[in-house]
């Protein structure tokens, strides 16, 4: 990762330069499917008139995907888009879903831009579905990741559980990054109070947020072995950019990304 543009100083391109999208390896698992989802509330570029556009992008592709693609290096592909025109937004997507499709393949994606006009309605923020883990009473004495703090009863449940206390740290700036966890399953009883240690003691972790919610998923999926399960990360905003990743056991397509938006992000 010698070329990595996170932590390092860069010159923002003066117009559209793709060669800035730099890509990291994701290390895939069998059997483990979903997506990632970017949102950067920062975009702009110019009409055919020349005059300043303004947009909220959404981009989601595949978790199958043998890369992902460095968030600064992103940003700094977007900054470029500042200069240049564009004859619609429609055109724009096209030109980012073809770029940095370029970077992830193999695999979908599925890039929309909202406009100004839409900034109203654009996703409404909101809260998990699901049941808070973080209102128990539990006692903590480190913050080793260990997926043995993972278990189950024997009772049969389905139900959705969450925390806002997931926090990591960026692989390369150490960087903290917060999220919160949703946790969908269907199975054995998982100890609510061992998953909140185990999701806690995530608190020195050192990765990329989609590297994150893959072993999250993997590591419940051994320890607790339900009959169906999904986690998604809502990665909260840093330099203009939220990330959300979902994993399931099933495989996805575009049509199935959901684009909730918590209050967080």
């Amino acid at each position: 990762m010698t070329r990595l543009p996170l932590g390092k100083r860069f010159k923002h391109p003066s117009g559209y330069d793709p060669s800035v999208l730099y890509p990291v390896e994701r290390t895939l698992q069998p059997g483990v499917f979903g997506y990632d989802l970017w949102r950067a509330y920062e975009l702009s570029w110019l009409n055919e008139k020349g005059r300043p556009m303004a947009g909220i992008l959404e981009m989601a592709y595949d978790a199958g995907s043998r890369r992902i693609v460095e968030s600064k290096s992103l940003k700094l592909y977007l900054s470029g888009l500042a200069w240049e025109r564009f004859p619609s937004a429609g055109r724009l997507e096209a030109v980012i879903a073809r770029d940095v499709g370029a970077i992830v393949e193999p695999g979908w994606i599925d890039v929309r831009i909202t406009q100004p006009d839409g900034f109203a309605a654009f996703l409404p923020l909101v809260g998990p579905k699901a049941a808070p883990l973080d209102t128990l009473d539990v006692e903590m004495q480190d913050f080793d990741l260990d997926p043995a703090l993972l278990s189950t009863r024997q009772d049969v449940v389905e139900e959705a559980l969450y925390s806002d206390l997931l926090r990591t740290v960026c692989p390369i700036t150490s960087q903290p990054d917060w999220a919160t966890v949703l946790v969908r399953y269907k199975g054995r009883a998982i100890e609510r109070a061992g998953l909140l240690r185990y999701l806690c003691s995530h608190r020195s972790h050192a990765g990329f947020a989609e590297d994150v919610c893959s072993h999250i998923y993997r590591d419940i999926a051994g320890r607790c072995r339900p009959e169906t399960l999904s986690v998604t990360c809502f990665y909260t905003r840093r330099g203009g950019i939220d990330i959300t990743a979902h994993r399931c056991g099933v495989r996805v397509t575009a049509r199935d990304v959901e684009r909730t938006r918590l209050v967080r992000q």
